[in-house]
């Protein structure tokens, strides 16, 4: 008989080899396209080599997903996070990519990435109680 378990924390890995298996085996049977991870990073160092802005990103399929933005207090309204943000969108234009999209939340910068461009297409209130999640993304235009 099946028995559920409860547990915290990551999986032991021969249940997480199992689920991944699990969910590759389902996605051949469905004929779905294959699914690639691919990790991108996008830096500022100063003259010092002080990590002073970065952008993460995950390409997914053909969109690129902004995974982290951020930019040190002491830079900001330097126009840094803007200049990543279009280094990024010029990679998946480069690359033929759908669009970008990303996840940010009330109180961070939704005004920022709708200034270049971006739309929400969801949003979770009270997550947390008295905040939302933001989603947002932007198409691009293939030529």
């Amino acid at each position: 008989m099946a028995k559920f378990e409860f547990s915290t924390g990551e999986l032991a890995p021969m249940l997480n080899s199992a689920l991944a298996a699990g969910f590759e085996e389902h996605s051949q049977s469905q004929q779905a396209p294959a699914y690639h991870k691919q990790r991108l990073n996008w830096t500022l160092q100063n003259a010092e080599g002080k990590l002073i802005a970065a952008l993460t990103a995950d390409l997914l399929w053909d969109w690129l997903y902004i995974d982290e933005l951020w930019v040190d207090d002491s830079c900001r309204g330097q126009g840094m996070g803007q200049q990543l943000m279009q280094q990024a969108e010029d990679y998946a234009r480069d690359k033929g990519l759908s669009g970008l999209w990303l996840w940010t939340q009330s109180w961070q910068a939704p005004a920022f990435y709708e200034r270049l461009g971006f739309s929400e297409f969801t949003c979770f209130d009270n997550f947390p109680v008295g905040h939302c999640r933001i989603g947002l993304r932007k198409a691009i235009a293939k030529d």
